[in-house]
């Protein structure tokens, strides 16, 4: 089990993502939900951070994404989105969502009562254009860690 670590502050949650092994998330699986879930409860609260702190839920979404729990992402994305955040309402990347695999996670928002996001996520894949998963795990990837796999963003 891994060793627990502080998350309390946005400084302290960048240097916890720093620890996280992009090639083997899951042993920080419930930290990195527990870091998502403070930086969405940070951009609903009066204080505006620092100007790079908006990534850190995106790498956090990230590592969920690798790890595979529908779980991971879809609760808390499928709840409400914090008012005039425009990052988690209309720049998440709804990709994030299937690290499960796009059957499964389907599958788990109608067993868990999510009628409405399992609509509307059907039809965003049944769109024209196939949104390519795997092209944006790549992306994401190529965006946010080097190519010896050391997280990107400056500490804060």
């Amino acid at each position: 089990m891994a060793k627990s670590l502080d998350v309390s502050s946005p400084a302290a949650r960048r240097e916890a993502l720093r620890m996280v092994d992009v090639d083997d998330p899951g042993p920080r699986h419930a930290m990195l939900r527990e870091i998502f879930d403070l930086e969405r409860a940070w951009r609903e609260g009066p204080d505006p951070g620092e100007s790079d702190e908006y990534e850190q839920i995106y790498v956090a979404a990230f590592l969920l994404f690798l790890i595979g729990d529908p779980a991971g992402l879809a609760t808390p994305v499928c709840s409400e989105v914090p008012p005039g955040d425009m990052d988690l309402g209309l720049g998440f990347d709804a990709q994030a969502i299937f690290g499960a695999g796009r059957r499964e996670t389907l599958q788990w928002l109608l067993d868990n009562g999510y009628t409405d996001e399992h609509a509307h996520l059907s039809e965003w894949l049944s769109q024209g254009e196939d949104p390519k998963i795997e092209d944006w795990a790549t992306h994401v990837r190529r965006y946010f860690y080097s190519p010896d796999a050391m997280l990107c963003l400056d500490p804060l």
